[in-house]
């Protein structure tokens, strides 16, 4: 009778959920959103909670949920990055549970994969160009400048899209020898 129901048991988790991304040899990057697919049977359930899982928990400090109420019959599906990102490291899983309030019900669980960096994760640059001399200020886009020496400018970024935009963040000031007098003449711009 005990033999009867492994074998029953064996053969009813054969035909359930089976996740074939990610694999082994077909892991994620640290950037952007990222594919999980799935293979099932008309006897599965209609939707489930998608859920990364690392048991070294120092590379992932709890379980994510990526995904709720995913449907089944979509076969692949994006998910994107938990709030602090995809952090590089291997031993991960993706976990299909039954929803997320069961975590624990595991429907399907991937092979462990790796998370690794992205070749082409967007770069930010930043440029710095203005010369000033002592007692002299320099207004660039909404950011006053005044030192001695040369000093920080304009910031400009750009990401891999090459679009470039311009900062009107604080830029850091530059204070030397004659700081006083660079300062007296920031205080004296404001004021005018």
């Amino acid at each position: 009778m005990r033999t009867a129901a492994v074998l029953i048991a064996c053969a009813t988790s054969a035909l359930a959920y089976s996740v074939t991304v990610p694999n082994a040899s077909q892991g994620w990057t640290n950037s952007g959103s990222q594919t999980v697919s799935w293979e099932k049977v008309s006897t599965d359930r209609a939707n489930f909670t998608i859920v990364l899982t690392n048991q070294d928990r120092s590379v992932l400090s709890q379980d994510q949920t990526l995904a709720s109420l995913v449907d089944g019959d979509l076969g692949t599906t994006q998910v994107n990055p938990p709030g602090e990102g995809w952090i590089v490291g291997g031993t991960y899983r993706v976990n299909l549970v039954q929803d997320s309030e069961n975590l624990n019900s595991i429907l399907a669980q991937s092979s462990e994969f790796n998370i690794s960096e992205s070749s082409s994760s967007s770069s930010s640059a930043t440029v710095f160009s203005s010369s000033t001399t002592a007692a002299s200020t320099t207004r660039t886009g909404t950011t006053l400048i005044a030192t001695t020496g040369t000093a920080s400018g304009a910031s400009s970024s750009a990401s891999s899209t090459g679009a470039a935009t311009t900062s009107n963040a604080a830029l850091p000031v530059s204070v030397s020898n004659s700081g006083f007098v660079g300062l007296l003449a920031l205080l004296g711009a404001m004021l005018f």
